[in-house]
């Protein structure tokens, strides 16, 4: 049976997340029916991860399987045509069966995005925590997150999990032009609101509540996440999914 991969980005604000759910407006929801209408048969999507309620994709992979091959340039011509505006598929390609958008990612980046100062224009896609932040603290912070460590005390419980171990490859902050600023961190695998919860320790240490032996106390002992006021979804987008030339031949 033919099996494709779609590359889509999105504005999730008015989506409860990417996956399916019922009597809910959702990413995934949202592309399988467009497909589903446009080749009369019933797609169901296979994504690379899954995304909270508000949080937005720069580049989110998902394959489905139909039973005869599809003409991927008019199914992605008919796609732009008939999805949302918040919604747009950059490219379908087919791949072989044995391809899976989740299993066969080496790595996956978010992007959260942070204001210096209140921005009417970056509002809706970023967070104003408040000023005079110690960003120096909050840099140390994120350099003891890098390596395999257990993250259960930055993520929200999830009993669908085995383990609550992630590989953090690399996380900075990285001071854009303007009034934005970037908090990025790259890693094999994330956990629900595992992001937003280290945003939201990152101010609170950056703001001087806590020190950075708080921060990880946080990490090294799995405390519960009810300490953590998670930062808002609206800044938080996943940026990039890597896979093997092997598996996934982007260029």
């Amino acid at each position: 049976m033919p099996r494709y991969v779609v590359q889509l980005t999105y504005d999730g604000s008015r989506y409860n997340g990417w996956q399916r759910q019922p009597d809910a407006e959702t990413v995934q929801g949202e592309v399988e029916q467009a497909l589903s209408t446009l080749t009369q048969e019933e797609i169901r999507l296979s994504g690379s991860g899954r995304t909270d309620t508000g949080v937005h994709a720069d580049n989110q992979f998902a394959h489905f399987d139909i039973p005869i091959p599809v003409d991927r340039n008019s199914l992605l011509y008919r796609l732009w045509r008939i999805l949302p505006d918040d919604i747009y598929v950059r490219d379908i390609r087919e791949v072989g069966e044995h391809f899976h958008a989740r299993f066969d990612a080496g790595w996956r980046q978010y992007r959260y995005q942070l204001l210096l100062h209140p921005d009417p224009f970056h509002r809706m896609y970023a967070w104003y925590p408040g000023e005079r932040l110690d960003w120096k603290a909050m840099r140390s912070c994120l350099a003891s997150l890098e390596g395999e460590h257990d993250f259960s005390g930055f993520s929200r419980k999830s009993g669908e999990l085995p383990h609550s171990r992630c590989t953090v490859l690399s996380a900075g902050i990285e001071m854009q032009s303007g009034n934005l600023v970037y908090v990025r961190i790259r890693a094999n695998r994330f956990l629900r609101s595992m992001v937003r919860a280290i945003v939201g320790g990152l101010v609170t240490v950056g703001s001087g509540k806590k020190n950075t032996e708080w921060f990880e106390k946080h990490l090294k002992e799995g405390m519960e996440i009810d300490n953590i006021a998670l930062a808002p979804a609206k800044g938080l987008f996943l940026e990039k999914v890597f896979y093997p030339k092997s598996v996934l031949d982007l260029t």
